[in-house]
C-alpha cells in the first residue's frame, strides 16, 4: 500500500479478507532485460478478474503499474546487475469485521507487491521435462468459481498439486465434470499429434493465459495448425508431444503423463520450435 519493505517487515492484518476468505486477486509477471513483459495485458486481466468477483478496485491499474516499477527499482539496487525479476501483485478486497457482507469492510481494496529474483527452469530441467498426473480432483466449474478469474482462492489447484507430488509427479492437470482436460495447477496445456497442436478452449473454463495467447499466435505464424478443442485424457496418452505454457516456464515439455512416456521421454521438435520462436519474439520486443 505504498511502502517498500523487506519481506520480514511486511505484515497483513488477521482481519484482511485475503487471509480470512481467500478473497483476493493476483497477477504474476516477469522481466526480460530489466523490463516487465506484457504489463498492460496483465493489468487488463486483473481488471477483468475484479469484475468477475464483484471487486471494486480503489486504485487504478496505472497506479499498480507505477508501484510495480517503484518496487522493482528498489529490488534492482539490492541484487546483482542483470538479475531478472519475478513479480506478484495481490489485491485484497480489504479488511474489517468478520462476515461476508460489504458492510463489514473497514477499508477499500489493499494491495501487496512481491518482487524477488526470477528462478526459471534450467536447460537440464527442460531436457528432463515434467511428469504430470491427471488429477482425480475436478477443476472448479465456471458457475462455481470461474477459473478465468485469477483469484487467491487457490485450494483446488493446490490440493491437486499436493496429491500429484505425493505420488512422485512434478505437477497435475485437472479435468472438468465431463472428463475433458482443462488446465494445470498454474499453467495452460497443449498437445501435438501428426503436426497439429491442440489446446482446450477458453469457454471450457480455464485462465486466458498470456503465454498461451503468444504461443498460439507464434505457432500459426509458423504455419502450425492450432485447434482449440475439448479432449479427454486419452488424447495425451496418444500424443506425439505434450507441453505447457506459463509466465515463468514459457513453453515447457511434458515427458510423462500418468504412467505413459511421451515423445520417448524427451522434448519434442514442435516444443523446441515454439520455445525458440517465443525466445526470438521476446528478444525482438526487448532489444
Amino acid at each position: 500500500n505504498g511502502m517498500v519493505l523487506e519481506a520480514n517487515e511486511a505484515t497483513v492484518s488477521t482481519f484482511d479478507r485475503s487471509y480470512l476468505y481467500g478473497d483476493s486477486l493476483y497477477e504474476v509477471m516477469r522481466t526480460y532485460s530489466g523490463r516487465f513483459y506484457r504489463m498492460d495485458e496483465h493489468m487488463s486481466r486483473l481488471t477483468k478478474s475484479a469484475q468477475l468477483c464483484r471487486m471494486v478496485l480503489a486504485q487504478s491499474p496505472d497506479l499498480y503499474v507505477k508501484e510495480m516499477q517503484k518496487t522493482y527499482e528498489v529490488f534492482k539496487q539490492r541484487v546483482p546487475e542483470g538479475t531478472e525479476a519475478y513479480a506478484r501483485i495481490i489485491i485484497s478486497r480489504g479488511k474489517g469485521k468478520i462476515g461476508f457482507g460489504l458492510n463489514c469492510l473497514e477499508t477499500k481494496t489493499l494491495y501487496t507487491i512481491i518482487i524477488q529474483p526470477l528462478d526459471p527452469p534450467t536447460p537440464a530441467q527442460f531436457e528432463k521435462g515434467h511428469a504430470l498426473q491427471i488429477s482425480s480432483r475436478l477443476r472448479n466449474p465456471r458457475r462455481a468459481l470461474d477459473p478465468a478469474m485469477k483469484s487467491g482462492n487457490y485450494l483446488n489447484s493446490l490440493l491437486a498439486f499436493l496429491d500429484a507430488a505425493a505420488e512422485g509427479f512434478d505437477d497435475a492437470v485437472l479435468c472438468n465434470d465431463e472428463r475433458h482436460l482443462t488446465e494445470g495447477t498454474t499453467f495452460n496445456l497443449f498437445y501435438a499429434r501428426r503436426g497439429i497442436v491442440a489446446t482446450p478452449p477458453l469457454d471450457i473454463g480455464i485462465l486466458d493465459g498470456i503465454t498461451r495467447r503468444d504461443t498460439i499466435r507464434l505457432a500459426r505464424e509458423l504455419g502450425i495448425e492450432v485447434r482449440e478443442v475439448r479432449f479427454a485424457p486419452e488424447h495425451l496418452y496418444a500424443a506425439d508431444e505434450v507441453f505447457l505454457t506459463s509466465t515463468i516456464k514459457e513453453v515447457f515439455p511434458v515427458t510423462r503423463v500418468d504412467n505413459r512416456v511421451i515423445a520417448e521421454g524427451k522434448p519434442g521438435p514442435l516444443t523446441r520450435k515454439l520455445l525458440k520462436a517465443f525466445s526470438e519474439s521476446v528478444r525482438r520486443d526487448f532489444s
